[in-house]
């Protein structure tokens, strides 16, 4: 029994020099409890942040682009409420729903972990006008550079920078917002686009641009300019080359006293009438 005592307190002494003696198992519980508590804590954390909050409805939806577009109308379009959350948005099919409203040229979507989504609008930029006869009057109808009809009517708060080319010649058949043009008119709007971007002052200078449809997909312009009553026959394209050429022979003839009734520039030597 005393062999046995004696190496009981030896074990005893032995471990408890090894936890620093009797303070360093008073040190060790606070310690213990300390780090389970800041665990609980962290994992607390952890399970709002991931799991939580991504459930919560939505702190922030922030829309860009707002242009003449009401913010309550894109947030039905995209199939957005008070109750949406990071998860329950659907980011894929409320950009689709979005891309579907003629005003609106492209969107993104960005969902912002944990809580937040951002809506990022381009609008249609107009790039020629022209007039439809709807219920009974005639309206001002907006072209992009895609050829797409996306307003009927001059809205709230839509911008046009410069002034647009009226466009006639066109037959509409159940106009509405969202009509496209034929493909093959395509070009001519993309060259209206690139005057709109590059040489402004020389689209500027153009009041009217005709459409005559011919086979096989054809076309020819006939463009009236702003402050000279004459018909100015360019063939298939309008660009700055032939604007500038176009202005300097005008400019030529009125310095000769002509009363100029038509210009011809559809072949490579350029005709006049007058009156």
């Amino acid at each position: 029994m005393e062999y046995n005592a004696v190496i009981n307190e030896e074990i005893l002494d032995s471990a408890t020099a090894a936890a620093g003696g009797k303070d360093g198992f008073k040190f060790e519980k606070p310690l213990r409890r300390i780090l389970i508590a800041c665990s609980i804590i962290l994992a607390g954390e952890l399970i709002w942040l991931f799991v939580v909050s991504p459930c919560m409805p939505l702190s922030t939806v922030d829309i860009r682009g707002l242009n003449g577009i009401s913010r309550i109308a894109v947030l039905e379009q995209a199939g957005i409420d008070a109750r949406s959350s990071f998860m329950s948005v659907n980011a894929p099919a409320a950009k689709e729903a979005l891309s579907s409203m003629p005003l609106i040229e492209k969107v993104d979507i960005v969902k912002h972990f944990p809580d937040a989504i951002e809506i990022i609008i381009t609008n249609r930029v107009p790039v020629a006008v022209s007039a439809a006869y709807i219920g009974g009057r005639t309206v001002p109808v907006f072209f992009d550079k895609n050829g797409v009809l996306f307003q009927i009517g001059q809205r709230e708060g839509m911008t046009v920078d410069g002034a647009l080319p009226v466009l006639s010649g066109l037959v509409f058949e159940n106009i509405a917002p969202g009509l496209r043009l034929p493909e093959f008119l395509l070009p001519l709007f993309t060259e209206l686009e690139t005057l709109q971007s590059n040489a402004p002052e020389l689209l500027s200078t153009i009041s009217e641009i005709h459409i005559s449809k011919k086979k096989y997909d054809a076309y020819e312009l006939t463009v009236y300019p702003v402050y000279n009553p004459v018909r100015i026959h360019i063939g298939r394209h309008i660009n700055e080359d032939n604007i500038r050429y176009m202005l300097l022979l005008l400019d030529v003839l009125n310095g000769k006293g002509m009363a100029l009734d038509e210009l011809d520039f559809r072949t490579d030597t350029a005709s006049y009438k007058v009156r």
